[in-house]
């Protein structure tokens, strides 16, 4: 398995540079991940680079074709301390 780093993401586009990361770290293009995940290779291009919104499941069903899930944490906070 590939280790990969995880991303936080706040955002549509941080959202699909977190999938072209791990899909570029797993060296799957985009057609042959639309092929695994029923996806049109078009609409990952799309998520991507954070044109489209997707549902929840379209991603979740991505992550899952790159052996990938989503978890969530509590929110890092960009501040100096006291």
């Amino acid at each position: 398995m590939i280790d990969a780093p995880s991303y936080p993401v706040r955002s549509l586009r941080q959202a699909g540079a977190a999938l072209r990361s791990r899909r570029a770290a797993r060296r799957i293009s985009q057609t042959q991940l639309g092929e695994m995940t029923g996806t049109a290779q078009s609409t990952i291009s799309d998520i991507e680079n954070g044109v489209v919104s997707v549902s929840l499941d379209v991603y979740l069903r991505l992550l899952e074709g790159l052996g990938a899930e989503l978890s969530v944490t509590n929110r890092l906070v960009d501040r100096e301390p006291s």
